[in-house]
């Protein structure tokens, strides 16, 4: 297609919708074709064929209706070309972050097709004359471009699509130029980067200059692995002088960031990774330039090379790009570690762990919490409940496990829900028999119920499900009290009756009981037997002394 001549075609498919760009074609008849054919498509529908030629003194297409067709008349809109604003408003605003962003985007397709990135288009004329005789294909990015930018604008798409088009015109009609007056730089063959950098600064100090040297440098690598490796070296190979060094760092930056946008760029970059759980602990460790780390080490060696310089400080865009990607993998629906539920459990607070410590600009903490309560809600599934608790050897393991996830889940209702399995894993005959008639000593099996209610209550569960669930626990100790009549043989026994109080309080005390009325009751037997005949009387003996002061401190404790 000719880059000072095209023809739009516009359709409006019946009479309650809206005008929209359909195509645009080099060729006056092919376009003219084309519209007739929508006209017998949408027999409701209308059509606007213009010629856009472009204007060299104004710089911008002129607008000229050559055909229409159906029952609505198009109104071409110019008092809202005031009201259009692009981000971008040079060619060299192009070469920006989010500039090349939305280029790779917009054309990802003919980029992996072409092994090239958005920095190499705007400085190779090959690439430039590859992606013009592609058809269409340019005209459609700008009009994807151009429909994204008017839903946040009061202009229209076709203001957006004439200014991206006399935009992309002048970004071409440079590199044109520059080829005609042999200007586009080439990179000296012999030379290492710091060198040809250096020289670049030294006499031109053109960003343009070095990224187009850096372009015809990668001309002859095939894949995007093979420009990751070389830029890395560039990225190893910067100036000594400071001045010259940062203008070729923020270079290679951008040309690695462009690089690893590419789903091949990526998989260069992260190697191949068993689950997503793997991936994202890659990713933490660039992100936090840790190159030693152990998830490193089945990495590919250009990771490691990676992380290094951005330990160094040096590559500040492709940093941001992989928090932005860490976001992407975090909010993704697949398990982390789909063969194991625990591992999963214990991946996520790892890397929550991380990442708390790398919280900033980059990767946003409210972001990282909604990620990570959406994570937690999917671990919340029946099944995946099913899975976390199979193979638990009894009751004791089961509540271990679901009282473990807690520690590892965030967000409210999803903490809720995990009080609701508890509760049911509480309520079930299973955990009853266990506790309360299973095997073992009923002081150890006392004991390890009173740890559970002790974690319940240290958990972040809400308030009304502590109170709730450590009364079911108390509930339980209460049936094994009743059951086994454990304290009514301490109350029995032949020892003195401040030794049955000491005793009775260390059982309160010592995490022997679940609180609530278990502890209630073993204080309320110790104090029977502090003022019984016996106590009273054994209270007035010297020996007595430091056995009350013992009582008064576990009744203290009790108390508060």
């Amino acid at each position: 297609m000719s880059k000072e001549l095209h023809f739009e075609i516009f359709l409006k498919k019946n009479r309650n919708a809206g005008w929209a760009l359909h195509d645009a074609l080099p060729v006056r008849d092919d376009a003219i074709r084309k519209a007739h054919a929508l006209l017998r498509e949408f027999k409701d529908g209308s059509v606007l064929v213009t010629k856009e030629n472009f204007d060299d003194g104004e710089r911008k297409f002129r607008s000229v209706p050559i055909f229409e067709g159906g029952h609505d008349r198009y109104q071409i809109e110019t008092d809202n070309d005031r009201e259009a604003t692009l981000p971008c408003l040079t060619p060299d605003d192009l070469a920006k972050p989010h500039a090349r962003e939305t280029i790779r985007r917009s054309l990802t397709g003919w980029f992996e097709r072409n092994k090239a990135v958005p920095m190499e288009l705007l400085h190779r004329p090959d690439l430039v004359e590859t992606l013009e005789a592609s058809g269409t294909e340019l005209q459609h990015a700008v009009q994807k471009i151009a429909v994204a930018s008017a839903q946040d604008s009061d202009a229209d798409v076709q203001t957006f699509v004439k200014q991206l088009n006399d935009l992309v015109q002048r970004g071409l009609k440079r590199i044109y130029k520059d080829q005609r007056d042999g200007r586009i730089p080439t990179y000296p063959k012999g030379k290492d980067f710091a060198e040809v950098a250096a020289d670049i600064h030294a006499k031109d100090s053109r960003a343009y200059t070095l990224r187009g040297a850096m372009a015809d440098a990668l001309m002859g690598k095939r894949s995007y692995g093979d420009k990751l490796d070389a830029l890395l070296d560039m990225s190893e190979q910067l100036p000594e002088d400071e001045k010259a060094r940062e203008f070729a760092r923020a270079e290679v930056d951008g040309y690695l960031a462009d690089v690893i946008g590419f789903e091949a760029g990526g998989e260069a970059l992260l190697g191949k990774c068993n689950d997503l759980g793997e991936t994202i602990e890659r990713l933490i460790c660039l992100y936090d330039g840790d190159p030693h780390a152990d998830a490193m080490n089945m990495a590919p060696s250009g990771a490691r090379r990676m992380a290094k310089r951005i330990s160094a400080g040096e590559l500040d865009e492709c940093r941001t790009y992989i928090g932005q990607r860490l976001l992407k993998e975090l909010e993704k629906p697949k398990r982390l570690r789909p063969k194991s539920v625990r591992e999963e459990v214990r991946l996520a607070r790892e890397l929550a762990q991380k990442l708390v410590t790398c919280a900033g600009q980059d990767l946003p903490l409210d972001q990282m919490s909604k990620a990570f309560t959406a994570r937690s809600a999917r671990l919340l599934q029946p099944e995946t409940i099913d899975e976390l608790l199979r193979f638990s050897n009894d009751a004791s393991e089961e509540l271990d496990r679901l009282l473990q996830l807690e520690e590892n889940i965030v967000g409210d209702a999803n903490k809720a829900k995990l009080a609701g399995y508890v509760r049911t894993a509480l309520g079930s005959n299973q955990t009853d028999q266990y506790f309360v008639r299973g095997d073992g000593k009923p002081l150890e099996r006392m004991s390890l119920l009173t740890s559970h209610q002790t974690r319940i209550l240290r958990s972040k569960f809400n308030e009304a499900d502590k109170a709730d669930l450590s009364g079911m626990i108390d509930q339980m100790g209460l049936k094994i009290i009743d059951d086994t009549k454990i304290l009514n043989a301490v109350e029995a026994g032949p020892r003195p009756a401040l030794d049955k109080a000491e005793g009775l309080l260390k059982l309160a005390t010592a995490g022997a009981l679940p609180a609530g009325q278990c502890r209630t009751d073993a204080q309320a037997r110790a104090l029977r037997q502090i003022k019984s005949e016996m106590g009273l009387k054994e209270a007035q003996t010297p020996e007595a002394r430091p056995k009350l002061v013992n009582i008064q401190t576990m009744l203290q404790q009790l108390a508060s």
